[in-house]
């Protein structure tokens, strides 16, 4: 029988990256400006040093950014026509992207299982595309963690590492010199 795919849930996912060493590498600049082009993305979560921004979009070389501790007026949502004026900055600022902090969160919307896949296939051929080198940003690998099934029985520390952790853990800090 068919899984219900009425039951699909959405999810945000957020992935933080490094846009750079200490200031942002500018060979990323076309790779935001894609991403920030997705229907799906949600924007970037960043900032310069000491500032924390949260970047909606972008134009020509710029971002257009929202501070999130700017304080506005509260609206009461629940009464009907309410006000909308609170919800949109009264005038967009822009931020060049080489002032940008080089450490920023993308965040992307998935409303099921289906935009998940379709997400994750088109930022895995734009991210191949924009790396130049062997390493992407980020990748998709299908699978789940070790703790995905908090209802499971296992108890034996054994079962819960890879030969290779198995193997690694078997060093003890006496078998090595440091010089």
């Amino acid at each position: 029988m068919a899984p219900d795919i009425t039951d699909d849930k959405a999810v945000i996912i957020l992935v933080p990256v490094r846009l750079g060493g200490e200031r942002t590498n500018t060979d990323y600049l076309e790779f935001v400006k894609g991403i920030l082009s997705l229907e799906y993305c949600v924007g970037i979560i960043g900032g310069k040093p000491k500032q924390s921004y949260y970047f909606a979009g972008f134009q020509d070389d710029s971002l257009i950014y929202m501070d999130p501790h700017y304080c506005q007026s509260f609206v009461d949502v629940s009464i009907k026509d309410f006000p909308l004026e609170t919800f949109h900055c009264p005038s967009p600022k822009k931020m060049s992207f080489r002032k940008m902090d080089p450490s920023c969160t993308i965040g992307f919307y998935c409303r099921n299982v289906q935009d998940f896949k379709r997400v994750s296939e088109e930022i895995t051929k734009m991210l191949k595309i924009s790396s130049k080198e062997k390493y992407p940003l980020f990748t998709f690998v299908n699978g789940h963690s070790r703790d995905y099934d908090f209802t499971s029985t296992t108890t034996n520390e054994e079962d819960l590492f890879s030969e290779d952790e198995k193997r690694l853990k078997r060093f003890s800090t006496e078998e090595f010199v440091l010089l």
